[in-house]
């Protein structure tokens, strides 16, 4: 799955995905990498839950990540981003 990143609550570490057609996918950082709006991101599965790799094609790098939801409508993103 690729999207691009929409919004990020940097106190939680909470990241809010816009994947064409799907809404919102919502990760948790698990660290320090470069990560901001408009970045162009890849996991390996649509809606996998939990630890995975993420692709930060913008930047180049490769991370874990912890994810946390699927499918999220825009209404919801504050709620999933804890903000």
């Amino acid at each position: 799955m690729i999207g691009r990143v929409h919004q990020i609550n940097p106190v939680r570490g909470m990241v809010a995905v816009e994947t064409a057609g799907y809404g919102y996918s919502i990760f948790e950082m698990l660290s320090e990498e470069p990560v901001s709006v408009g970045d162009e991101v890849e996991w390996s599965h649509d809606t996998v839950l939990g630890r995975t790799v993420l692709v930060n094609h913008t930047v180049g790098a490769s991370f874990d990540v912890y994810f946390q939801n699927h499918w999220v409508p825009p209404g919801q993103l504050r709620v999933q981003l804890r903000l």
